[in-house]
């Protein structure tokens, strides 16, 4: 499953990078989210996580769930973080929109994908945490 292909990708990046990584999954064989939109949804959370911890003054850790619960899939991830989020008109504000290497359109490219299975979706952050949880209905098909 593409799953296990992009954490073993991302974990190998949080060891080399000193950041503890915990993950939490279930039985993902009867989900209904193509492997297109999976790749967009964990690779674009685990890479902005591991950014931020990079830049995390204390300890970096990055908590993941991914599971089946009744008729949803919930998808979230939580980091450690030293920063804010910045929200201006309802759209959350990145840095990269100002540093030419970076497209900075990776949230944007979640929240569509979201919207495209109706789902749902909630951004929190305090001092020392970013928190991005994800609620998909897993229609039958």
């Amino acid at each position: 499953m593409i799953v296990d292909a992009i954490l073993n990708s991302k974990y190998k990046d949080t060891l080399e990078k000193g950041i503890i990584f915990i993950f939490q999954l279930n039985d993902l064989s009867k989900i209904n989210i193509s492997d297109e939109d999976i790749v967009v949804i964990l690779s674009n959370l685990l890479s902005n996580a591991i950014e931020a911890c990079e830049k995390y003054s204390g300890k970096k850790i990055i908590k993941l769930k991914f599971v089946q619960e009744g008729d949803n899939i919930i998808i979230s991830v939580k980091n450690t973080y030293n920063g804010k989020l910045g929200i201006k008109d309802g759209e959350i504000q990145t840095s990269k929109l100002y540093e030419i290497d970076e497209h900075g359109i990776g949230i944007k490219n979640i929240i569509d994908v979201i919207e495209k299975y109706q789902g749902s979706y909630t951004i929190q952050n305090d001092k020392e945490e970013f928190y991005f949880s994800i609620m998909l209905p897993n229609f039958k098909k």
